[in-house]
């Protein structure tokens, strides 16, 4: 009977639209957790180990800054700087600590997948044009990038990205590139660049299956 057809039809219909809704709610529990990605890098804003002003030193050998390794020539250094330091609103980490020598920096190695792709983002502070500082940036000792310098002309931090493909764990590495004053770094993050889908995809998939049918039972 034609009733029956229509009773089934729209209880059909309802189905769907059903099944659509909880695929788009449980790809969005999926996805919100990386959308939100959150980086590879501990202690990438230098903010874990609190100043109260002015700055504290780590030498070459130290472990004592959350999350990262102090590398370099023996008797050399790294300094942490604290808000307000040459006008910073942010705790940096200067790659030249006290020595103003080229060489001293930090690491870290994060647990990155192989072959996947990874973005590394990073702020460089050197001081303006009264200041001869630069950073050198490696990852697995190839460099991606040497003598980076901030932003000269506003004397504020320039922001950088580099993309690498892992082989395995991945160590990062900044050191000082030259004999200067001022090489700070700040805001690290490592993050997959692989993009997500979003659950409005999955939801379009659905929603193309529900036309797809009402088409049918029009014709």
């Amino acid at each position: 009977m034609k009733w029956v057809q229509e009773v089934t039809a729209r209880a059909s219909i309802l189905l769907i639209m059903k099944f659509v809704a909880r695929i788009a709610f449980a790809a969005s529990a999926l996805v919100l957790p990386f959308a939100a990605q959150a980086s590879l890098v501990i202690n990438g804003t230098f903010e874990a180990n609190a100043l109260s002003g002015g700055s504290t030193n780590y030498a070459v050998g130290s472990t004592g800054l959350t999350g990262w390794n102090v590398v370099g020539p023996s008797g050399r250094n790294v300094t942490l700087t604290g808000n307000g330091y040459l006008g910073q609103q942010t705790q940096h980490l200067d790659l030249s600590g006290t020595s103003d020598k080229a060489g001293s920096g930090i690491e870290q190695t994060l647990a990155t997948q192989i072959g996947k792709k990874y973005t590394v983002s990073f702020d460089v502070y050197t001081g303006g044009t009264q200041y001869n500082g630069g950073v050198d940036f490696m990852v697995n000792g190839t460099s991606f990038g040497s003598n980076l310098q901030g932003n000269e002309a506003g004397n504020t931090t320039k922001r950088y990205s580099f993309e690498f493909t892992a082989t395995g764990a991945s160590t990062i590495k900044f050191l000082t590139y030259t004999n200067g004053l001022v090489s700070h770094i700040d805001n690290v993050s490592v993050v997959a660049s692989n993009p997500v889908p979003e659950p409005a995809s999955l939801a379009v998939l659905g929603l193309g299956a529900l036309g797809f049918f009402r088409r049918r039972k029009s014709a």
